[in-house]
């Protein structure tokens, strides 16, 4: 009998061994849940820096033409990405035109209007806006064509 008692104790040791203990994750599993939207809520997104346009009240264009320097921006034509730049009537490449906002007078660089065709991309255009601003120009007007 010894023999067997034995036995049998031993066969429940080894059950023990065997099973695995049992853990149960869905507590730990709802902490994180509430964490995350804990740390959500809690955060404060800064708002990103834009440019600030005020907008001219609704009326009838003006035929006088504007002080200051006007760049023109054609439709990209033969595949170009970029359109055809004109400053002041005078054909411009980013470099040149920001080296002419750099070298105009102060009266001069106290406005640049854009006036840019629909075809023209956006990206060009802030890209010339960007210019403008680094080389110190005061306001930036848009002024629309026809086409």
């Amino acid at each position: 009998m010894n023999l067997q008692h034995g036995k049998e104790e031993q066969d429940v040791a080894e059950r023990r061994a065997r099973r695995s203990p049992d853990i149960d994750m869905t507590p730990m599993i709802d902490c994180v849940f509430l964490l995350i939207i804990f740390f959500m809520l809690a955060t404060t997104f800064a708002p990103l820096p834009g440019i600030r346009v005020k907008l001219p009240p609704p009326g009838k264009p003006t035929k006088e033409k504007p002080k200051g320097l006007i760049m023109r921006v054609h439709r990209p034509e033969g595949g170009t990405k970029d359109g055809v730049m004109v400053l002041n009537e005078e054909i411009v490449t980013y470099e040149y035109a920001y080296s002419r906002f750099m070298t105009s007078s102060a009266e001069a660089k106290d406005m640049l209007i854009i006036q840019a065709e629909r075809a023209v991309p956006h990206e060009q255009v802030v890209k010339i806006m960007d210019l403008a601003k680094r080389a110190g120009v005061e306001k930036i007007g848009f002024a629309t064509t026809g086409q």
